[in-house]
């Protein structure tokens, strides 16, 4: 009689659990229906990056490997390439022999810069180094991420020369796809 008891009140508590967490994950896992509730801010899911293709690139203070404060502009009223990305992000690192020889390609005509959001400085340039990498690199405390909405690494943007973003690619580029991007905002 007593194991009955045990038996049924562990059963029912069992049930309990088991209804409790299918209406809870039920409940928190429901969207608005009203989509336009909060218009211009993104929806919970996976992180997507921000269509921003047009508008100025956000410069926003950084830091060089070595820790000083920098905020980096096309001053030099160049094209620009920024890439995002970090060291053990295995499309960052297929992509990067490509955007090293392409700013070799470029140099004086179209300006490359590198932001990293994950590694050391020390880290960060030993990559560089071990990719043959010339070009600057700056480390980001989430603040660049945030600013330009990138969500996804790689993120490459190119930038004419006044700053506008003209391209924005999420995923690794291909060498056949960075040479026709740079040859477009190299203008020919």
């Amino acid at each position: 009689m007593e194991r009955s008891r045990i038996t049924r009140g562990l059963g029912i508590s069992v049930l309990f659990a088991l209804f409790v967490g299918v209406v809870g994950g039920w409940v928190l896992s429901r969207s608005p229906d009203d989509t336009d509730a909060n218009p211009g801010l993104p929806t919970p899911g996976i992180p997507v990056n921000t269509y921003i293709t047009g508008e100025p690139f956000p410069f926003v203070e950084l830091r060089t490997p070595g820790g000083d404060p920098v905020t980096i502009s096309t001053g030099e009223l160049r094209p620009m390439v920024v890439n995002f990305w970090f060291s053990t992000c295995e499309p960052c690192k297929r992509e990067m022999p490509a955007f090293a020889a392409a700013s070799l390609e470029y140099e004086g005509r179209i300006n490359f810069v590198g932001i990293n959001p994950n590694d050391s400085g020390e880290r960060a340039t030993a990559f560089m180094e071990d990719m043959g990498v010339n070009y600057p690199n700056y480390l980001d405390d989430g603040d660049q991420l945030a600013a330009a909405k990138v969500a996804t690494m790689p993120t490459t943007f190119f930038l004419a020369a006044d700053g506008t973003i003209v391209e924005r690619s999420s995923g690794e580029v291909t060498a056949a796809e960075l040479a026709a991007l740079l040859a477009e905002l190299a203008g020919g």
